[in-house]
């Protein structure tokens, strides 16, 4: 099936078929006014999450916490829990989606200031570890956690309508790397 490629395989074979999807579907995404609507108002919800942990210093925290030898919670093992639709919508939204560490040890994606991703795997938004907790009041986690729900049920939604595409579009994936 169409979708399983987005969700499993190795993270850079989910890479390839997500900017296969991508250079497929784009143009004819960007073309849809109800599906752009959609998505702005996802990307708003989006920025508004990654403001508010840019505010909290959330990306510098995560650095230097997954340069310790357990590797946090940005171990390279979360790169793991990305998946190809998330790569996707990260692409529309005009991030260039890339590995930018190779050390063995940290998220692939986890650049110099934090994640690349606009739109992070559902674990990185909804794990508060005790740094995070030590770090931030009460009131920040709380708007945090409001956010992130706003965030993720509109996600969904969008998330829902790209797999209909892509699977009513199937045949145009036939040849995919």
């Amino acid at each position: 099936m169409i979708t399983d490629i987005l969700y499993s395989g190795s993270v850079v074979s989910r890479l390839a078929a997500s900017r296969f999807i991508h250079r497929q579907l784009a143009e004819k995404l960007r073309g849809q006014d109800s599906f752009m609507s959609e998505f702005t108002r996802l990307l708003q919800h989006a920025k508004a999450v990654n403001n508010h942990m840019a505010e909290m210093n959330l990306g510098a925290l995560c650095i230097r916490c997954s340069a310790q030898p357990s590797g946090g919670c940005c171990s390279l093992y979360m790169a793991g829990e990305t998946d190809g639709l998330q790569m996707l919508m990260n692409l529309l939204a005009g991030i260039d989606v890339q590995a930018v560490r190779d050390d063995g040890s940290e998220c692939i994606f986890l650049g110099q200031s934090g994640c690349i991703f606009i739109f992070k795997p559902m674990f990185c938004l909804n794990y508060i570890c005790s740094h995070i907790h030590q770090a931030a009041s009460s009131a920040q986690i709380e708007e945090l956690q409001r956010l992130t729900g706003v965030l993720l049920a509109k996600h969904f939604e969008v998330e829902q309508f790209l797999l209909g595409l892509i699977r009513r579009e199937k045949g145009q994936f036939s040849i995919l790397p």
